[in-house]
């Protein structure tokens, strides 16, 4: 249950202050007007972001009393997120609302409550989120179930979360917009949808099965009903994660009908081409297939010149081509099996060092930062978690964008160890091997010889990759 919003260290009078402040624009101007402010306790940094999907619509510096706020004008309808540090939450808005939050960082979504016009859908959107959230944590044993029990605990959990939104609607004064129910809908039956696309793989493991179960003609009828190219829900999680798991299952199947055959980056490419119409989301599930092609080591060159040539065929992106084409180029660089190549580079100190030198007779891990803060926070707390589990490695930063004193400034406040972390200078002779802006990652063992030459820090895979490092 939630705490009452004014149990929260965000008193009475602060909120009424920041709500007069508010209504008291001359009524014309505040007609087309939407405001969202609050107050966050422990800031990360300066600033508050105001997003649509991926692009940032206004920022907020936050002031001396951690409030900050939001003049929107003539805003939409719809699905929109903040984002405080490397977090973010949604929000869901219409035009003249007046929504303040309270928040704690140090318990991000479980203190996040809202207050003022629009309040009461964001609310439950929160809780719903919060309520799927448990779900997801204490689900995992449902999968050793038979279908026929699977399916029972699918239809229950749903049935819950409606019967709770149709008390919230019982309740609420005002009718909710089309979009909000199909927004609440979407948040209660595809997070269920999505357990049930994982089913097959994860019951075959729970028991440790030797094949993937034979499943009943109407388990999968749910994909009658879903709409994979609404443009008002693609930046959803839960609908993105859902997308992504059905999208690679159908590859999947495909690939199984000639596993010796057909490729698996190939085929789910194809998927996409097929099913997603959306342009900006199909390039980037293209791209997808291609960055998997990457790190697949197994394949042949001839199978990986099929994956690109199926890309630059079906992509109209032209970033993303030429994206593309530079992370080919620099993964055809560096070849698994080989040694690898002479990496030199500048430590806090200035000195500049052989790489190659630091991780000689040993398993080692060398990644290279993003510069998106969600991304870099996601990185350092993947890497205590993998630094944790394989002492044994060693794990070399590799910086290739910032300054070097906005570099060193990075080392120190993310209390990195110096003596792990590096610069790669940009007029370096091998800077073109390396230069981007995502997390990739080289793995070389104990030989000096590349296991994966490209392979992102984020990839669910990189544990499973530094379990069977050497094992040829």
């Amino acid at each position: 249950m939630k705490k009452s919003y004014f149990t929260q260290p965000f008193t009475l009078l602060s909120l009424m202050a920041i709500i007069f402040s508010f209504s008291s624009c001359n009524s014309e101007d505040a007609s087309s007007l939407t405001y969202f402010g609050g107050k966050i306790k422990n800031p990360k940094d300066e600033y508050v972001y105001f997003n649509k999907g991926k692009t940032v619509l206004d920022s907020a510096r936050i002031d001396n009393h951690n409030k900050f706020s939001f003049e929107l004008d003539s805003l939409d309808l719809g699905l929109y997120t903040f984002k405080h540090g490397a977090e973010f939450q949604y929000l869901y808005l219409e035009p003249s609302d007046s929504l303040l939050l309270y928040l704690n960082t140090w318990d991000f979504d479980e203190s996040l409550i809202f207050s003022g016009k629009g309040s009461a859908k964001n609310n439950y959107l929160i809780n719903l989120y919060l309520e799927q959230e448990k779900v997801e944590k204490d689900f995992k044993h449902n999968y050793r179930l038979q279908e026929e029990a699977f399916s029972e605990v699918i239809e229950k959990g749903i049935k819950k979360q409606l019967a709770a939104y149709n008390h919230f609607l019982d309740i609420e004064e005002e009718n909710p917009s089309e979009f909000f129910d199909k927004l609440v809908k979407t948040g209660i039956y595809v997070p269920y949808y999505f357990y049930k696309e994982r089913y097959a793989y994860n019951h075959k493991k729970a028991l440790g099965l030797k094949k993937t179960p034979e499943l009943s003609s109407t388990f999968y009828d749910y994909r009658k009903r879903i709409e994979l190219n609404d443009e008002s829900l693609l930046d959803y999680g839960w609908n993105l994660a859902f997308i992504n798991n059905f999208l690679y299952n159908l590859a999947h199947d495909e690939k199984m009908k000639d596993p010796e055959n057909r490729i698996f980056e190939l085929e789910f490419m194809k998927v996409v081409d097929e099913r997603i119409h959306v342009p900006d989301f199909k390039n980037s599930l293209l791209a997808k297939g291609v960055w998997g092609s990457l790190s697949n080591k197994n394949l042949s060159k001839e199978e990986s010149e099929q994956v690109y040539a199926y890309f630059f065929e079906h992509c109209n992106d032209d970033s993303y081509k030429e994206e593309m084409k530079k992370s080919i180029a620099q993964k055809e660089k560096i070849s698994c099996g080989e040694d690898f190549p002479t990496l030199m580079a500048f430590g806090v100190d200035d000195a500049e060092v052989e790489i190659n030198k630091l991780i000689k007779d040993s398993n080692a891990v060398i990644y290279f930062w993003p510069t998106e803060l969600g991304r870099v926070e996601l990185l350092k707390e993947k890497l205590h978690y993998l630094e944790e589990h394989h002492p044994e490695v060693v794990f070399i930063g590799i910086e290739r964008n910032k300054t070097d004193e906005e570099w060193k400034k990075f080392v120190t406040s993310k209390k990195l160890s110096e003596q792990s972390q590096f610069k790669l200078a940009k007029d370096s002779e091998s800077y073109a091997w390396y230069e981007g802006d995502m997390a990739r990652t080289i793995i070389v063992n104990n030989q000096g010889k590349v296991e994966n030459g490209y392979v992102f820090f984020l990839d669910s895979n990189l544990n499973y990759y530094l379990k069977s490092i050497n094992k040829h």
